[in-house]
């Protein structure tokens, strides 16, 4: 996944305030085995905290963070 797309999927997850769409979304941008592996991160508790805590998990969540007008 590039920049670009990375960015894009950032700035539709902001804009999106339903869980549906926002996942939907997702399921577009990414292929089926990212989907599952991400799908498999979400339903583990520990695996998503782990996740969560990681560096560049908590330079993307700022990210999500930022004003919409940026």
């Amino acid at each position: 996944m590039n920049n670009k797309n990375f960015d894009e999927i950032i700035n539709s997850v902001k804009a999106n305030n339903n869980k549906q769409e926002t996942e939907e979304f997702l399921k577009q941008k990414l292929n089926p085995s990212q989907t599952k592996k991400l799908q498999e991160v979400m339903s583990d508790r520990s695996a998503l905290e782990q996740l969560l805590s990681t560096p560049q998990a908590k330079a993307l969540l700022r990210k999500f963070m930022e004003d919409k007008d940026d």
